[in-house]
């Protein structure tokens, strides 16, 4: 007795559609016995199709397991579930909007691959460069790029994103190490576009109100603090040593004594020295370099602004 068609098994459920298809297949096999062993598999493959055109695609994966499930010794099975692509075909439609669905879940770098693989069919024209223009003439003054020299996308996003993070934290500490080094200064950081990271993010966003050229004058302003404190840390030990010997030495000390009418005793010039000692406190020398830091940091940023 010739089984009952697929078709006519409960579709809603993967397990009787796979036993009925088992069924045809034994059934074919047997009436099939004189064929020759690539006929038969042409007979079995096109009874595979039939099965599979009444399973909506979103549901075929489920209905091959369950095959696979019922008859895992079954050679044919096996080839039909390793190899479904012969007998579950996809519209071109189908391909691409699963091809679609899937996208979100790419990374750079699969994207990446996908782009050119594309670009290979003939799908899309690939830019080999990913900036142009004034842009691209001015990364490759910075770092001395030749014009035949080729720039990744990926890698160049990269290493913006490592560039930009050392950027924001070192404009957060100078500005805070100026906030306590010099509380009455007049300079102070302009916040009225939000600060650098924020600036940063809108202006890449493509914030109008915002432009590279602003966000270029907010990091010139972090630059030349940062350079004046650094720079500052050497005319603080200059100074600091000029204070000293204005104030300690044996001569400054003698002076000190004559100028105030005193004797010319070494007792005289040791009270003196004990005396002016005192004030040598260490808030006293942290005070004095701190104070020549700010000074040379403030000459250095108000010089450049004139």
């Amino acid at each position: 007795m010739q089984p009952a068609s697929t078709n006519d098994a409960a579709l809603a459920e993967p397990g009787p559609w796979a036993s009925s298809l088992g069924e045809r297949w034994k059934y074919l096999q047997t009436s099939l016995a004189g064929e020759t062993p690539q006929d038969r598999q042409v007979f079995l493959e096109e009874e595979m199709r039939r099965a599979l055109q009444a399973v909506p695609a979103a549901k075929r994966g489920a209905y091959l397991d369950a095959l696979a499930a019922r008859y895992p010794n079954w050679e044919m099975a096996a080839v039909f579930v390793n190899n479904p692509a012969k007998v579950a075909r996809q519209t071109p439609d189908e391909v691409i909007q699963a091809f679609l669905q899937l996208v979100p879940q790419l990374t750079g770098e699969q994207r990446e691959a996908v782009k050119q693989k594309l670009a290979v069919a003939g799908m899309i024209v690939a830019d080999p460069k990913p900036i142009d223009g004034e842009a691209l003439t001015d990364l490759q003054a910075k770092l001395k790029l030749e014009p035949e020299d080729k720039i990744d996308a990926q890698r160049l996003g990269k290493l913006f994103a490592i560039y930009a993070e050392a950027m924001l934290i070192l404009d957060q500490l100078a500005w805070n190490v100026w906030r306590n080094a010099a509380p009455k200064s007049s300079i102070r950081r302009d916040t009225t576009l939000g600060d650098l990271r924020t600036v940063t993010r809108k202006a890449l966003a493509g914030d109008a109100a915002l432009t590279p050229a602003q966000v270029q004058k907010q990091i010139e302003a972090s630059r030349l603090l940062i350079a004046g404190l650094l720079a500052g840390l050497g005319p603080a030990g200059k100074n600091f040593s000029r204070r000293y010997q204005q104030n300690y030495t044996p001569d400054a000390i003698r002076e000190a004594v004559r100028a105030e009418g005193g004797g010319k005793s070494d007792a005289h010039f040791w009270k003196k020295y004990t005396e002016l000692a005192s004030q040598l406190s260490e808030t006293v020398i942290e005070d004095d370099v701190q104070e020549a830091v700010v000074k040379y940091a403030e000459d250095l940023i108000r010089g450049t602004n004139k």
